[in-house]
């Protein structure tokens, strides 16, 4: 018979990674826990199984059907597009770092591409009674951020330095990502350039008579952005 007091015992096999639950999964799991809601609950509010549910919210692969999504969002007082990423531009709370939170900053290029989206964001500004962050509505053209405001604001900050910010969070995801533009504003007043801004979407969300243009060139331009490796409830 042979001894095998003497041999090495093999080096155990490493634990197999748990995966991770996919984002719309996450987002699912991270509006019930919100409501306070158990699976059973929402399961029985949306009219699924609930243990299709608690294998969806758990699995990397599990999907839902256009129809199901839309019950589960109707149940969890939200919307199909929330729950797919499509408003993570909205602060509904206050965020949550993940466990294995990341800062990296952004290129010049991810920079640009984030600004070219569009949106709304806030331009910075000294005014009598102090800092002035206003939010506006933006887009990015041939390397500046234009906006539309009314003439006294206008007036205010033209050939100024001021301040421009953007940023989208996911709060369901522990991330987000912020862009920072320094740049001094200028009236925008050419009637060529006038016209071609003019098919830009730039309507002031407040409405009234905002028809001043201004535009900022980037002179500083930074941006930071949050990830994580895992995900925010698991070590």
């Amino acid at each position: 018979m042979t001894d095998l007091s003497n041999t090495p015992a093999a080096n155990p096999a490493p634990p197999a990674p748990v995966p991770l639950p996919g984002d719309l999964a996450r987002r699912v799991t991270h509006r019930r826990s919100e409501l306070g809601l158990s699976v059973e609950t929402l399961a029985s509010r949306a009219g699924i199984d609930p243990g299709y549910l608690r294998y969806f919210e758990r699995s990397p692969n599990a999907s839902l059907s256009a129809g199901t999504l839309q019950l589960v969002a109707l149940a969890l007082d939200t919307s199909p597009l929330a729950l797919l990423g499509g408003e993570v531009d909205r602060p509904s709370g206050h965020g949550r770092a993940g466990r294995h939170p990341v800062l990296e900053t952004l290129t010049t290029d991810q920079c640009n591409a984030h600004l070219a989206s569009g949106g709304v964001g806030r331009v910075v500004f000294a005014s009598p009674r102090g800092p002035v962050a206003l939010p506006v509505n933006f887009e990015f053209t041939e390397g500046e951020v234009i906006f539309s405001t009314d003439e006294s604001k206008a007036a205010t900050i033209e050939k100024e330095l001021v301040g421009f910010e953007v940023d989208r969070v996911d709060e369901a995801m522990s991330e987000g990502w912020s862009v920072v533009v320094s740049g001094h504003a200028r009236r925008v007043e050419d009637p060529e350039e006038l016209q071609r801004l003019g098919s830009l979407d730039l309507q002031a969300w407040a409405g009234g008579d905002r028809h001043s243009l201004i535009g900022i060139k980037p002179e500083e331009l930074t941006g930071r952005v949050i990830v994580h490796h895992s995900m925010p409830d698991q070590p």
